[in-house]
Protein backbone atom coordinates (compact mmCIF):
# COMPACT_ATOMS: atom_id res chain seq x y z
CA UNK A 1 0.00 0.00 0.00
CA UNK A 2 1.16 3.55 -0.76
CA UNK A 3 0.15 5.95 1.97
CA UNK A 4 1.89 9.10 0.70
CA UNK A 5 0.02 10.64 -2.23
CA UNK A 6 2.76 13.23 -2.72
CA UNK A 7 5.33 10.50 -3.31
CA UNK A 8 2.94 8.67 -5.63
CA UNK A 9 2.32 11.83 -7.67
CA UNK A 10 6.06 12.37 -8.02
CA UNK A 11 6.66 8.74 -9.05
CA UNK A 12 3.83 8.99 -11.56
CA UNK A 13 5.80 11.71 -13.36
CA UNK A 14 8.80 9.43 -13.88
CA UNK A 15 9.34 8.41 -17.54
CA UNK A 16 7.71 5.18 -18.71
CA UNK A 17 4.27 3.81 -17.88
CA UNK A 18 5.05 0.56 -16.07
CA UNK A 19 3.07 1.13 -12.90
CA UNK A 20 4.41 -1.97 -11.15
CA UNK A 21 8.03 -0.75 -11.32
CA UNK A 22 7.03 2.63 -9.90
CA UNK A 23 4.97 0.96 -7.18
CA UNK A 24 7.95 -1.21 -6.19
CA UNK A 25 10.18 1.79 -5.58
CA UNK A 26 7.48 3.48 -3.47
CA UNK A 27 6.91 0.38 -1.34
CA UNK A 28 10.67 -0.07 -0.80
CA UNK A 29 11.20 3.54 0.33
CA UNK A 30 11.06 4.06 4.10
CA UNK A 31 11.78 7.79 4.03
CA UNK A 32 12.53 10.61 1.61
CA UNK A 33 16.23 9.72 1.40
CA UNK A 34 15.29 6.19 0.29
CA UNK A 35 12.86 7.66 -2.22
CA UNK A 36 15.50 10.03 -3.63
CA UNK A 37 17.94 7.14 -4.15
CA UNK A 38 15.21 4.97 -5.70
CA UNK A 39 14.39 7.76 -8.17
CA UNK A 40 18.06 8.06 -9.16
CA UNK A 41 18.32 4.32 -9.82
CA UNK A 42 15.03 4.30 -11.75
CA UNK A 43 16.10 7.23 -13.94
CA UNK A 44 19.45 5.57 -14.67
CA UNK A 45 17.66 2.43 -15.85
CA UNK A 46 15.16 4.37 -17.95
CA UNK A 47 17.44 7.06 -19.33
CA UNK A 48 17.39 7.54 -23.09
CA UNK A 49 20.35 7.99 -25.42
CA UNK A 50 18.52 10.96 -26.92
CA UNK A 51 19.11 14.45 -25.58
CA UNK A 52 15.93 14.55 -23.52
CA UNK A 53 15.54 16.35 -20.23
CA UNK A 54 15.95 14.03 -17.24
CA UNK A 55 13.91 15.36 -14.32
CA UNK A 56 15.59 15.66 -10.94
CA UNK A 57 14.10 14.43 -7.68
CA UNK A 58 13.56 17.98 -6.41
CA UNK A 59 11.81 19.03 -9.62
CA UNK A 60 9.51 16.00 -9.52
CA UNK A 61 8.63 16.60 -5.87
CA UNK A 62 7.97 20.29 -6.53
CA UNK A 63 5.64 19.46 -9.43
CA UNK A 64 3.90 16.86 -7.26
CA UNK A 65 3.26 19.41 -4.49
CA UNK A 66 1.65 21.81 -6.97
CA UNK A 67 -0.47 19.04 -8.44
CA UNK A 68 -1.60 17.70 -5.06
CA UNK A 69 -2.96 21.13 -4.16
CA UNK A 70 -4.70 21.32 -7.54
CA UNK A 71 -6.44 17.92 -7.32
CA UNK A 72 -7.56 18.65 -3.77
CA UNK A 73 -9.00 21.98 -4.86
CA UNK A 74 -10.82 20.43 -7.83
CA UNK A 75 -12.09 17.39 -5.93
CA UNK A 76 -10.29 14.89 -8.19
CA UNK A 77 -9.84 11.42 -6.70
CA UNK A 78 -6.48 9.66 -7.06
CA UNK A 79 -6.60 5.86 -7.50
CA UNK A 80 -3.16 4.36 -6.81
CA UNK A 81 -2.14 0.91 -8.02
CA UNK A 82 -2.30 -1.51 -5.08
CA UNK A 83 -5.07 0.35 -3.31
CA UNK A 84 -8.58 -1.02 -2.88
CA UNK A 85 -10.24 1.64 -5.04
CA UNK A 86 -8.03 0.93 -8.08
CA UNK A 87 -10.02 -0.86 -10.84
CA UNK A 88 -9.41 -4.61 -10.55
CA UNK A 89 -9.40 -5.23 -14.31
CA UNK A 90 -6.54 -2.79 -14.88
CA UNK A 91 -4.30 -4.70 -12.46
CA UNK A 92 -4.47 -7.63 -14.92
CA UNK A 93 -3.18 -5.80 -18.01
CA UNK A 94 0.58 -5.94 -18.77
CA UNK A 95 1.29 -2.26 -18.05
CA UNK A 96 -1.23 -0.65 -15.68
CA UNK A 97 -0.57 2.99 -14.76
CA UNK A 98 0.63 3.76 -11.26
CA UNK A 99 -2.16 6.29 -10.86
CA UNK A 100 -5.57 7.11 -12.27
CA UNK A 101 -7.15 10.52 -11.96
CA UNK A 102 -10.89 10.14 -11.41
CA UNK A 103 -13.86 12.46 -11.46
CA UNK A 104 -17.20 10.83 -10.72
CA UNK A 105 -17.87 7.26 -9.70
CA UNK A 106 -16.79 3.80 -10.93
CA UNK A 107 -18.95 0.75 -10.28
CA UNK A 108 -16.35 -1.90 -9.46
CA UNK A 109 -18.83 -4.80 -9.42
CA UNK A 110 -20.22 -4.13 -12.90
CA UNK A 111 -19.26 -5.65 -16.27
CA UNK A 112 -18.52 -2.67 -18.52
CA UNK A 113 -18.35 -2.79 -22.31
CA UNK A 114 -16.31 -0.48 -24.54
CA UNK A 115 -17.92 1.08 -27.63
CA UNK A 116 -15.42 2.67 -30.02
CA UNK A 117 -15.11 3.71 -33.64
CA UNK A 118 -13.99 6.32 -36.10
CA UNK A 119 -14.28 10.08 -35.56
CA UNK A 120 -15.75 10.39 -39.08
CA UNK A 121 -18.49 7.75 -39.28
CA UNK A 122 -21.51 7.54 -41.54
CA UNK A 123 -24.81 8.91 -40.27
CA UNK A 124 -26.10 5.34 -40.08
CA UNK A 125 -23.16 4.29 -37.90
CA UNK A 126 -23.82 7.22 -35.54
CA UNK A 127 -27.40 6.06 -35.08
CA UNK A 128 -26.23 2.46 -34.57
CA UNK A 129 -23.75 3.56 -31.87
CA UNK A 130 -26.46 5.63 -30.19
CA UNK A 131 -28.87 2.68 -30.22
CA UNK A 132 -26.21 0.34 -28.80
CA UNK A 133 -25.51 2.84 -26.03
CA UNK A 134 -29.23 2.88 -25.18
CA UNK A 135 -29.38 -0.90 -25.32
CA UNK A 136 -26.49 -1.45 -22.93
CA UNK A 137 -27.83 1.22 -20.57
CA UNK A 138 -31.21 -0.53 -20.43
CA UNK A 139 -29.42 -3.77 -19.55
CA UNK A 140 -27.62 -1.96 -16.67
CA UNK A 141 -24.23 -2.30 -18.39
CA UNK A 142 -21.87 0.69 -18.07
CA UNK A 143 -20.45 1.82 -21.41
CA UNK A 144 -16.85 3.01 -21.68
CA UNK A 145 -15.63 5.20 -24.53
CA UNK A 146 -13.25 8.07 -25.22
CA UNK A 147 -15.48 11.20 -25.45
CA UNK A 148 -14.12 11.75 -28.97
CA UNK A 149 -16.06 13.05 -31.95
CA UNK A 150 -18.09 10.51 -33.91
CA UNK A 151 -18.82 7.04 -32.54
CA UNK A 152 -17.60 7.75 -28.99
CA UNK A 153 -19.94 10.70 -28.50
CA UNK A 154 -22.88 8.84 -30.06
CA UNK A 155 -22.42 5.93 -27.64
CA UNK A 156 -22.21 8.26 -24.63
CA UNK A 157 -25.34 10.10 -25.82
CA UNK A 158 -27.28 6.86 -26.20
CA UNK A 159 -26.41 5.75 -22.68
CA UNK A 160 -27.50 9.08 -21.23
CA UNK A 161 -30.76 9.07 -23.20
CA UNK A 162 -31.65 5.70 -21.65
CA UNK A 163 -30.71 6.77 -18.12
CA UNK A 164 -27.55 4.64 -17.87
CA UNK A 165 -24.01 5.26 -16.71
CA UNK A 166 -21.06 5.84 -18.99
CA UNK A 167 -17.35 6.37 -18.36
CA UNK A 168 -15.00 8.41 -20.56
CA UNK A 169 -11.28 7.65 -20.66
CA UNK A 170 -9.33 10.75 -21.68
CA UNK A 171 -5.96 11.32 -23.32
CA UNK A 172 -5.53 14.58 -21.38
CA UNK A 173 -6.27 15.75 -17.87
CA UNK A 174 -9.69 15.12 -16.34
CA UNK A 175 -9.85 18.76 -15.27
CA UNK A 176 -10.00 19.87 -18.91
CA UNK A 177 -12.06 17.32 -20.91
CA UNK A 178 -11.36 17.39 -24.62
CA UNK A 179 -12.48 18.03 -27.27
CA UNK A 180 -13.83 21.36 -26.03
CA UNK A 181 -17.04 20.77 -27.99
CA UNK A 182 -17.80 17.87 -25.62
CA UNK A 183 -17.29 19.61 -22.29
CA UNK A 184 -21.07 19.84 -21.77
CA UNK A 185 -21.36 16.15 -22.62
CA UNK A 186 -18.68 15.44 -19.99
CA UNK A 187 -20.69 17.42 -17.41
CA UNK A 188 -23.89 15.55 -18.24
CA UNK A 189 -22.04 12.26 -18.00
CA UNK A 190 -20.85 13.15 -14.49
CA UNK A 191 -24.30 14.41 -13.44
CA UNK A 192 -25.75 11.03 -14.48
CA UNK A 193 -23.40 9.14 -12.15
CA UNK A 194 -20.66 8.34 -14.67
CA UNK A 195 -16.95 9.02 -14.57
CA UNK A 196 -14.02 10.72 -16.29
CA UNK A 197 -10.66 8.92 -16.02
CA UNK A 198 -7.11 9.51 -17.18
CA UNK A 199 -3.56 8.52 -16.30
CA UNK A 200 -2.33 11.92 -17.48
CA UNK A 201 -1.63 14.63 -14.87
CA UNK A 202 -4.11 17.45 -14.42
CA UNK A 203 -3.61 20.32 -16.81
CA UNK A 204 -2.33 17.98 -19.54
CA UNK A 205 -3.46 18.58 -23.10
CA UNK A 206 -3.79 15.52 -25.34
CA UNK A 207 -0.59 14.72 -27.24
CA UNK A 208 -0.09 12.08 -29.92
CA UNK A 209 1.58 9.46 -27.72
CA UNK A 210 -1.18 9.73 -25.08
CA UNK A 211 -3.92 8.32 -27.33
CA UNK A 212 -2.52 4.76 -27.61
CA UNK A 213 -1.96 4.79 -23.85
CA UNK A 214 -5.56 5.93 -23.39
CA UNK A 215 -6.79 3.12 -25.67
CA UNK A 216 -5.12 0.38 -23.62
CA UNK A 217 -6.92 1.69 -20.50
CA UNK A 218 -10.21 1.93 -22.34
CA UNK A 219 -10.12 -1.74 -23.32
CA UNK A 220 -8.54 -2.81 -20.03
CA UNK A 221 -11.44 -1.44 -17.98
CA UNK A 222 -13.96 -3.61 -19.86
CA UNK A 223 -15.06 -7.20 -20.31
CA UNK A 224 -15.73 -6.69 -24.02
CA UNK A 225 -15.05 -4.19 -26.81
CA UNK A 226 -17.44 -3.31 -29.66
CA UNK A 227 -16.00 -1.59 -32.73
CA UNK A 228 -18.96 0.06 -34.47
CA UNK A 229 -17.25 1.39 -37.60
CA UNK A 230 -13.60 1.97 -38.47
CA UNK A 231 -11.44 2.33 -41.58
CA UNK A 232 -8.19 0.36 -41.83
CA UNK A 233 -6.17 3.21 -40.28
CA UNK A 234 -8.06 3.92 -37.09
CA UNK A 235 -7.32 4.23 -33.39
CA UNK A 236 -10.38 2.07 -32.76
CA UNK A 237 -8.53 -0.88 -34.32
CA UNK A 238 -5.65 -0.27 -31.91
CA UNK A 239 -8.16 -0.45 -29.05
CA UNK A 240 -9.41 -3.76 -30.44
CA UNK A 241 -5.83 -5.05 -30.63
CA UNK A 242 -5.22 -4.08 -27.00
CA UNK A 243 -8.47 -5.80 -26.04
CA UNK A 244 -7.36 -9.06 -27.68
CA UNK A 245 -3.93 -8.88 -25.99
CA UNK A 246 -5.67 -8.31 -22.65
CA UNK A 247 -7.94 -11.33 -23.13
CA UNK A 248 -11.13 -9.34 -23.79
CA UNK A 249 -13.76 -10.30 -26.35
CA UNK A 250 -13.94 -8.14 -29.47
CA UNK A 251 -17.15 -7.58 -31.45
CA UNK A 252 -18.10 -5.52 -34.48
CA UNK A 253 -21.41 -3.98 -35.43
CA UNK A 254 -23.24 -5.86 -38.15
CA UNK A 255 -24.99 -2.73 -39.44
CA UNK A 256 -22.02 -0.45 -40.17
CA UNK A 257 -19.82 -2.27 -42.69
CA UNK A 258 -20.52 -0.04 -45.68
CA UNK A 259 -17.81 1.57 -47.81
CA UNK A 260 -14.14 2.23 -47.17
CA UNK A 261 -15.02 3.68 -43.76
CA UNK A 262 -16.05 0.20 -42.66
CA UNK A 263 -13.06 -1.71 -44.07
CA UNK A 264 -11.41 -2.05 -40.66
CA UNK A 265 -14.52 -3.52 -39.07
CA UNK A 266 -14.99 -5.91 -41.99
CA UNK A 267 -11.39 -7.05 -41.52
CA UNK A 268 -12.05 -7.71 -37.83
CA UNK A 269 -15.05 -9.86 -38.70
CA UNK A 270 -12.98 -11.85 -41.20
CA UNK A 271 -10.41 -12.40 -38.44
CA UNK A 272 -13.05 -13.88 -36.16
CA UNK A 273 -14.81 -11.00 -34.39
CA UNK A 274 -18.52 -11.72 -33.90
CA UNK A 275 -20.89 -9.27 -35.60
CA UNK A 276 -23.68 -8.14 -33.25
CA UNK A 277 -26.81 -6.01 -33.38
CA UNK A 278 -27.86 -5.88 -29.72
CA UNK A 279 -26.49 -5.96 -26.18
CA UNK A 280 -28.10 -9.33 -25.51
CA UNK A 281 -25.72 -10.96 -28.02
CA UNK A 282 -22.83 -10.15 -25.67
CA UNK A 283 -24.68 -10.64 -22.38
CA UNK A 284 -27.36 -13.28 -23.11
CA UNK A 285 -28.27 -13.41 -19.43
CA UNK A 286 -29.85 -9.98 -19.96
CA UNK A 287 -32.29 -11.29 -22.56
CA UNK A 288 -34.90 -8.71 -21.60
CA UNK A 289 -32.83 -6.00 -23.29
CA UNK A 290 -33.07 -7.58 -26.76
CA UNK A 291 -36.16 -5.65 -27.88
CA UNK A 292 -35.73 -2.71 -25.52
CA UNK A 293 -34.51 -0.20 -28.13
CA UNK A 294 -35.45 0.09 -31.79
CA UNK A 295 -35.11 2.70 -34.49
CA UNK A 296 -38.46 3.86 -35.81
CA UNK A 297 -39.18 4.59 -39.48
CA UNK A 298 -39.30 8.22 -40.52
CA UNK A 299 -42.66 9.92 -39.78
CA UNK A 300 -44.98 10.01 -42.78
CA UNK A 301 -47.32 12.83 -41.76
CA UNK A 302 -47.76 15.77 -39.41
CA UNK A 303 -49.79 13.51 -37.13
CA UNK A 304 -46.85 11.11 -36.92
CA UNK A 305 -44.56 14.00 -35.97
CA UNK A 306 -46.98 15.12 -33.25
CA UNK A 307 -47.20 11.59 -31.87
CA UNK A 308 -43.41 11.25 -31.87
CA UNK A 309 -43.05 14.62 -30.12
CA UNK A 310 -45.49 13.54 -27.40
CA UNK A 311 -43.49 10.36 -26.95
CA UNK A 312 -40.28 12.38 -26.74
CA UNK A 313 -41.74 14.65 -24.06
CA UNK A 314 -42.88 11.58 -22.12
CA UNK A 315 -39.40 10.04 -22.31
CA UNK A 316 -40.55 7.12 -24.50
CA UNK A 317 -38.89 8.32 -27.72
CA UNK A 318 -35.54 10.00 -28.36
CA UNK A 319 -34.03 11.60 -31.44
CA UNK A 320 -30.44 11.48 -32.63
CA UNK A 321 -28.83 12.37 -35.97
CA UNK A 322 -32.11 12.31 -37.87
CA UNK A 323 -33.26 9.01 -36.32
CA UNK A 324 -36.15 8.29 -33.94
CA UNK A 325 -35.67 5.67 -31.23
CA UNK A 326 -38.24 4.00 -29.03
CA UNK A 327 -37.08 2.75 -25.62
Amino acid sequence: MVGNLLWALAANRLPGHDGWSKLDLLVASRDENDLRQAFVIYLQKHSSSRNTRIPTFDVLMGEAEVELRRVQRLGIHLCVLGHQDYPDRLTLIPDPPLMLYLRGHLEKDSSPVAIVGTRRPSQKALRVAYALGCDFALSSTPVVSGLALGIDAAAHEGVLAAGGKTWAVLAGGVDQPTPRAHQKLASRLLDAGGALLSEMPTGSSPVRYAFPRRNRLLSGLCDACVVVQAPRRSGALLTAQYALEQGREVYVCAEAFEGSIGEGTRDLEEQGALAIRAASEIFPQNASCQESIRELPLPQSALDVCARTRGELNGQISRYMGGWFEC
